[in-house]
C-alpha cells in the first residue's frame, strides 16, 4: 500500500501509530484480531519486536558499527531472521559489508536500513519515504529488495 500527500498531512504520524511508535488521539488501531490501542507500553514493545519494522526517512545507523553488525542488531532478538550477509546482499551491498556509515554513501546507508529491516522477516514493514533521495537506479534496488523481503 502506498500512501501518497502533501508534506505535513500527516503520512509519516500515520505509520508511526500503525507501527506503534505514537498513540492517536482518537480511533482504534487493530492487526487481525488484536485492539493495538488498548496494548500496554510493554505489550506494544513486543508486539512491534515480534511483528514490525520501520525503514525511517533517517536511516538511524550506529556509526561505531559495520553493516553487517548493524543488520545483526536486529536478527539477533528475532526468530527465524535472515543472515545479514543475506540481506545486505539483497541490496546488493556485498562489497561493503564491512564498511562504516561515514564510509558509505547516503543510498549506500538507505540500502543497510533496508537490509536491517528485510533481515527480520517482519510481518509489517513500514517505509518512510523509502527511495526519496536515491537516483532511479539505487531506488530500483531498494524496490527490489523491499519485493524480495515480501516474498
Amino acid at each position: 500500500m502506498v500512501l501518497l500527500g502533501p508534506s505535513g498531512s500527516g503520512k509519516s504520524t500515520l505509520l508511526n501509530i500503525l507501527g506503534g511508535l505514537d498513540v492517536s488521539t482518537a480511533g482504534q488501531v487493530n492487526y487481525l484480531d488484536h485492539n493495538l490501542t488498548a496494548y500496554s507500553d510493554a505489550a506494544m514493545t513486543l508486539f512491534r519486536r515480534e511483528h514490525v519494522r520501520f525503514v525511517f526517512q533517517f536511516y538511524n545507523l550506529i556509526p561505531s558499527l559495520t553493516a553487517r553488525e548493524d543488520v545483526a542488531l536486529v536478527t539477533g532478538i528475532t526468530q527465524d531472521p535472515m543472515s545479514p550477509d543475506e540481506a545486505l546482499e539483497i541490496v546488493r551491498l556485498r562489497d561493503r559489508i564491512d564498511h562504516f556509515p561515514a564510509q558509505l554513501s547516503g543510498g549506500e546507508q538507505q540500502r543497510v536500513a533496508v537490509a536491517r529491516a528485510i533481515a527480520k522477516r517482519p510481518d509489517i514493514l513500514l517505509r518512510d519515504e523509502p527511495t526519496g533521495a536515491l537516483d532511479s537506479e539505487t531506488a530500483i534496488i531498494v524496490l527490489d529488495a523491499i519485493e524480495r523481503g515480501n516474498r
